[in-house]
């Protein structure tokens, strides 16, 4: 197959099975659409990595769409080195979603509904990255924010579901406004909506009112960030992200790891040529300021999934940084590394919920090394690359953007070096909830509250070690073959998903050197960073070891609190209060609602709407009703009075005619003589 056809057959398929689980959604065979829609995943990974071997460079495919009156957009699909990374990455991530949802979701009655919109949503995204034009982009990004609105409302006889839904529908809308105008006014600075030729294109020669040329690109590349801030959730429309949560955890998996949320990063690298220096010093200085805000409301979370959900925001705020300052490549590996992470992390939280019951809280887990030895395997794997630490994938792309933020700050000004000292100052704050995480859900703890968590550590330890020693070898006597046999078959459809992205974030998938960045294999396909600090490393690991250790002493007195029932330092309550409640942003946004809800402008547009429009339809609607009514009068006193009146003539007269067939041939003649006259008279008259 050509490149063409592999493409339109990845997208076909997904949208296929988007009708297809619609339609089985209220038949029996609704139970069947998780394998069928993981029959699909395969069948779009296997033509992509086609794909992938068949191509190289970039490929260009256009098709007329709109025509204007002096030019013409066409419907365009680009396909470069970050399209097929990405189509692949997206596949690979939705794939392991949709295995672990066969069982998730396998007692869900909406369960065709749920790989419905799934499918709906990879196709949305598949879109979004094959664009070649920021118009069609955006058609695909409005898409894509369909399709989590209805993921996040899955549950829809749930209320905060409801609510969450429509929040973040809401929210980014206000952010896609903003990319429409920015879209729009690059297209009056260029002429054009395409990516290729934003590379080699100029600002169009016209007196501009008020800015010139360049600072007007700045503007557009401001309002184009403006959509990225609601569908990366950065700040200040970063508050729907959380309350995202409400959806299923597959559907957040694939939200936070390779779809809507990492969409805008992917945006800011088709269109990172725009990206002027003041615009980059604004959006890398929002990436960071967002880092450290959700960082801070991750450490006091007490909810698993929301936890992760702030890390999320954290990290996009790494990648958003590091598009600001033109680190491409960097950001696109740590929007990489990161997918994989966090979906291990999500699809983590998914067993381990699954496994309490659907509780959440993680003051109320602990011990859960021994029951769920592979999930906790992959959860400390995954939560390493959170973290960045060596031998893991986070830690190459983590280092990376560090990397590239110090050589940006100590080569600026004051504000740019604030942009690596947040972003340190976030690395640290990881540390500290990351450690938190990991000590709250899986450490050991006591019965008794009196000797609570004496010795945590040597419990835990010995109890990981136990764990991993049955896991590998069983009980059975028999060959080291027949162990690892039982090892596979003792997996369940979690451990093996879970286990498959822990190993993922691994170091050895990105580079055959677990320290040296230049050996990535990204940033020799992207580009690589400038400059390295050497020192930056002894850095970071100092501040891991001191956030390990703080953390893990705050985390084993915040359990006892809990145990004991005993309350927290007033300071520390009031600051957790606000880090949990986003430090208030997200009430400020309920009350300007209502604040506009009761404003004296809407209530001008309401009354305008009642005793204006509301008037002016229903009178056209009674007048329609008094002309049909007339109309029906008129149909039937006269047309159909004139219809009948026909048929009876006809009627009679068809009637007179049979009365004259009696079988005499002198009438016949008589009468065919007549008619001849009659005709010939007429014919000479006339």
């Amino acid at each position: 197959m050509n490149p063409e056809s592999l493409v339109f057959f990845n997208l076909q398929i997904y949208v296929l099975g988007f009708i297809l689980f619609m339609i089985l959604s209220r038949t029996v065979f609704a139970r069947t659409a998780g394998v069928i829609s993981l029959v699909i995943n395969i069948l779009g990974l296997i033509s992509t990595s086609n794909f992938l071997v068949n191509t190289v460079g970039t490929i260009s495919l256009h098709y007329e769409w709109i025509s204007l009156e002096e030019s013409s957009i066409s419907f365009t699909l680009l396909i470069s080195p970050q399209t097929r990374f990405m189509l692949f990455l997206v596949q690979i991530i939705s794939g392991f979603v949709n295995l672990f949802s066969l069982k998730y979701m396998a007692k869900e009655l909406g369960v065709s509904r749920f790989f419905a919109y799934l499918n709906l949503f990879i196709f949305s995204m598949l879109g979004l990255v094959l664009a070649g034009n920021m118009l069609q982009l955006y058609f695909f990004w409005e898409l894509v924010g369909f399709c989590s609105y209805l993921l996040i409302g899955f549950w829809y006889t749930k209320p905060s579901a409801n609510a969450a839904a429509i929040k973040a529908f809401l929210l980014n809308r206000l952010g896609d406004a903003s990319l429409l105008l920015g879209a729009l006014l690059i297209y009056y600075l260029y002429g054009t909506f395409r990516f290729d030729d934003f590379a080699h294109g100029e600002i169009i020669v016209r007196e501009y009112w008020y800015l010139d040329g360049g600072q007007w690109q700045t503007v557009a590349m401001v309002l184009i960030f403006g959509g990225v801030m609601a569908k990366s959730a950065q700040l200040p429309l970063q508050v729907w992200l959380a309350d995202a949560m409400e959806g299923p955890t597959p559907a957040s998996a694939l939200i936070h790891a390779a779809t809507m949320v990492v969409a805008g990063v992917f945006l800011l690298g088709r269109i990172s040529v725009l990206i002027t220096p003041d615009a980059g010093l604004w959006i890398s200085s929002v990436g960071a300021a967002t880092s450290v805000f959700a960082a801070l409301s991750a450490l006091f979370q007490n909810d698993l999934k929301k936890v992760l959900a702030f890390s999320t925001v954290s990290q996009l705020g790494f990648m958003v940084t590091g598009m600001g300052m033109g680190e491409v490549a960097a950001s696109l590996f740590h929007l990489t590394t990161h997918a994989f992470f966090k979906a291990g992390l999500f699809l983590c939280a998914g067993a381990i919920i699954s496994y309490m019951h659907h509780e959440q809280d993680m003051r109320k887990m602990g011990t859960l090394i021994k029951a769920l030895p592979a999930v906790f395997g992959s959860f400390l794997a995954c939560s390493a690359a959170l973290v960045g630490l060596p031998l893991t994938g986070g830690y190459l792309s983590k280092e990376s953007i560090l990397n590239a933020a110090w050589v940006y700050g100590l080569n600026g000004s004051i504000l740019h070096l604030m942009v690596p000292v947040l972003l340190t100052i976030t690395a640290f704050i990881t540390t500290l909830y990351t450690v938190r995480m990991v000590v709250m859900v899986f450490f050991q703890r006591e019965d008794s509250p009196v000797d609570i968590l004496l010795d945590t550590t040597k419990k835990t330890v010995d109890g990981a070690l136990k764990s991993f020693k049955d896991l590998l070898t069983g009980d059975n006597k028999g060959s080291g073959e027949e162990k690892v046999i039982q090892l596979v078959r003792s997996l369940g459809i979690y451990d093996i998903v879970t286990l498959g992205l822990g190993i993922s974030a691994l170091w050895f998938f990105y580079s055959p050197s677990p320290v040296h960045l230049h050996e990535v294999w990204f940033f020799q396909e992207f580009g690589g960073v400038k400059e390295n600090y050497d020192w930056l490393p002894w850095l970071v690991g100092f501040l891991f070891l001191a956030g390990l250790l703080i953390s893990y002493n705050q985390t084993l007195e915040e359990i006892r609190r809990f145990y004991f029932k005993t309350p927290a330092p007033a300071w520390r309550v009031s600051f957790a209060l606000l880090a949990i409640n986003q430090f208030g942003m997200s009430r400020m946004y309920e009350n300007l609602f209502s604040a506009f809800m009761r404003s004296p402008i809407l209530r001008m547009i309401q009354k305008i709407e009642v005793k204006g429009i509301d008037a002016a339809v229903m009178k056209l609607g009674k007048s329609s009703v008094y002309f049909a009514q007339w109309a029906g009068y008129i149909e039937k006193k006269y047309i159909d009075a004139a219809v009948m009146g026909s048929f009876q003539a006809v009627k009679k007269l068809g009637n007179w005619m049979r009365t004259q067939g009696q079988g005499n041939v002198q009438r016949y003649l008589l009468i065919w003589v007549i008619s001849l006259v009659a005709i010939l008279v007429l014919l000479i008259l006339l």
